[in-house]
């Protein structure tokens, strides 16, 4: 047996495979599996999907066996059933059409008698059954590398801009065109499949002896992305005709920033209409057809808790997908952050015999990590804090709050509960948020008045020692931070790194890489330094496009979820207590007690999902929805106990 991942295959299926690949059929199978990047042959996926195929279709036939032994006489009654109808179904087609074709098989049959036609039919449905899935099993496995290309199609296509960025940033900074294509492909964390595309130029060059346009011409071939193929087929165009790569990126990250726009307005659109939608189908409705099945419940139709129940499923996961939907759709590339760990390596030398009294020192050693841990709050910056220290001692706060709750004040427990571990968790977010959004907005003017001093002749180390003399808010003090690391002789561009492990901010993630390559291979860096500004401000420009755009639909849906509460509130304390009053009199009755009950639970839902929403239009973050999810939950909780 060979085996490839998840894919397994008999060696003599392959061999089989491999001669009719040899005489040119599956040509189609091999490109996409090229384009896919997959680690696996032709012949090999050819092979896996016969064998998987025929594992399934073996399978189901021994499950449908093991039903027949099993339950053999339901199945001969089913057999004479099945048959019976087949037969006067085929006689009375017969005796219509009067076709004697027709008759002669219909007497035929019946000759044979309903037992055997029906299980005769029987056979051929569950052979039919076996056929098909094995069928779609092996069209699933011969689909795997199209799937694969269609995902690696967006992913490029996604990350494209961000890196044309980059490549006109290194360009201006004078590296190499091959340098340019290896910083891609090492920049996996931030270009994902991309950078793959990439990979496989520098290996073809490094270990194939390829020439670069060689290589890139291969890639232009084999790339799922028409865009990355008209990109590649450019650049082979630049080198081979000796033009600057720096010109040719320039005018293409000009045209890159239009698209961006035009995406962005595009992205605002389906934003709104996604709002719309979600408040008519997942707050109105929900509220208009709970009133309709409140009327039903007193004229006698008890459907009320299945529809609860049903919503309990339904708006959680239709939140789900909306979230998905938002977050996927956006034309923001996400980016990851690399923690390089700079230090001295420890080396642990075993020396004699180790004495019991170190068992001391090793717990001493515990302890002071797990001060240090502790203490990490009240030493760092919150921006730079670590989400699982905040919680800790968010946890240890709200702990003391729910005991002394508890002893003292039982009848707030519930709110003040939620409120002091929910509290503090969104204050020390926000605060990292806006923080983030500061230095966000002062990078495009850092990096411009580092080219600026560049070009005065100033070398990158004096030039941070100036600008952390100067007022650059929360990014000064990453600055200073800068400058200290270069100070204790760390190299300039591992001191630049620290900007982006501080600072989790995706812009930042974006341009630290582009920046670090310049300073390592180039004294100049005015050009570069100058496209990272431009991009950078763009970046922060159209991100603050979005906030402010989506305003709107985030002060409606708190308009709708205050109408929800609104209607709601009447509903309960005027309306139906009145028709309860008046019901007495004609013998029906009304619990008011279980529609409050069931209209808080879905009250408490429609605000918490309703929160989650608004922080995800918002800024495109979960997290940000908290707050909002916070303010409905309180003003329903406080409805329902304190007003109704």
């Amino acid at each position: 047996m060979r085996a490839f991942k998840a894919f397994f295959a008999p060696n003599f299926l392959i061999k089989h495979y491999s001669r009719k690949i040899l005489s040119g059929k599956y040509y189609s199978i091999s490109k996409s599996i090229e384009m896919a990047r997959l680690p696996i042959t032709p012949q090999e996926l050819l092979a896996s999907s016969f064998f998987y195929a025929l594992i399934t279709f073996l399978s189901i036939s021994i499950v449908q066996l093991l039903f027949f032994v099993l339950l053999k006489g339901r199945v001969f009654n089913a057999s004479s059933l099945i048959g019976l109808k087949f037969l006067e179904f085929l006689t009375n087609v017969a005796i219509r059409t009067k076709l004697s074709f027709l008759e002669n098989v219909a007497i035929t049959l019946y000759s044979f008698g309903n037992l055997r036609v029906g299980f005769t039919i029987i056979l051929l449905f569950c052979l039919f059954f076996s056929m098909f899935f094995a069928g779609f099993v092996r069209f699933l496995i011969l689909s795997y590398p199209d799937i694969v290309s269609s995902k690696r199609k967006g992913e490029i296509d996604l990350y494209l801009p961000y890196a044309i960025n980059m490549m006109h940033g290194m360009a201006s900074g004078g590296i190499s065109a091959y340098e340019i294509v290896k910083a891609i492909a090492e920049a996996k964390f931030m270009f994902k499949e991309l950078s793959r595309e990439f990979e496989t130029i520098v290996n073809l060059v490094e270990f194939f002896d390829e020439d670069l346009i060689s290589a890139m011409d291969y890639v232009k071939e084999t790339t799922p992305s028409e865009k990355l193929s008209s990109l590649l087929e450019d650049i082979i165009f630049v080198l081979k005709g000796g033009g600057k790569l720096s010109t040719y990126f320039s005018g293409k990250s000009k045209e890159v920033l239009q698209r961006e726009e035009l995406s962005y307005s595009s992205y605002l659109e389906f934003l709104s209409l996604m709002t719309e939608t979600y408040l008519s189908v997942f707050i109105l409705f929900p509220l208009f057809l709970l009133i309709i099945l409140v009327v039903m419940k007193i004229t006698g139709e008890n459907l009320l808790k299945a529809y609860v129940y049903v919503l309990y499923a339904v708006l959680p996961i239709s939140t789900a997908i909306f979230v998905y939907l938002i977050k996927s759709s956006m034309p923001v590339a996400p980016a990851s952050y690399e923690r390089i760990y700079v230090g001295e390596e420890k080396i642990k030398v075993k020396i004699g015999d180790v004495k019991s009294g170190l068992r001391f020192k090793k717990f001493k050693g515990i302890l002071k990590k797990f001060i240090r841990f502790m203490k990490s709050p009240l030493e760092k910056e919150i921006y730079t804090l670590d989400l699982k220290v905040v919680v800790v001692y968010v946890t240890i706060f709200s702990s003391i709050v729910i005991y002394l709750t508890y002893k003292f004040l039982q009848s707030i427990l519930i709110p003040v509960s939620i409120s002091s571990f929910a509290l503090p968790l969104i204050i020390i977010i926000e605060i990292r948020n806006k923080k983030i959004k500061k230095i966000e907005s002062k990078i495009p003017e850092m990096f411009k008045e580092l080219a600026l001093l560049n070009e005065a002749g100033l070398t990158i180390i004096e030039s941070v020692k100036i600008l952390s003399r100067l007022d650059f808010g929360e990014l000064t003090r990453e600055l200073r931070v800068i400058k200290g690391k270069m100070e204790w002789g760390e190299s300039v561009a591992k001191a630049f790194t620290t900007l982006e492990e501080r600072v989790k901010s995706d812009i930042v993630a974006k341009i630290i890489p582009i920046s670090v390559k310049v300073l390592e291979v180039s004294p100049s860096f005015k050009d570069a330094f100058n496209t990272v500004s431009q991009f950078a401000e763009a970046e922060v420009m159209l991100r603050e496009r979005i906030r402010s755009g989506m305003l709107l639909y985030v002060i409606i849906i708190y308009m709708s979820v205050l109408v929800f509460l609104v209607v709601v509130y009447v509903l309960i304390h005027n309306m139906f207590s009145s028709f309860h009053a008046s019901s007495q009199a004609l013998g029906i009755y009304m619990n008011i007690p279980f529609l409050k009950k069931i209209f808080y639970y879905i009250s408490l839902l429609v605000s918490f999902f309703s929160g989650i929403i608004a922080g995800v239009i918002s800024s495109g973050k979960v997290s940000s929805g908290f707050k909002h999810s916070y303010v409905f939950l309180m003003l329903t909780y406080i409805m329902f106990n304190y007003l109704l």
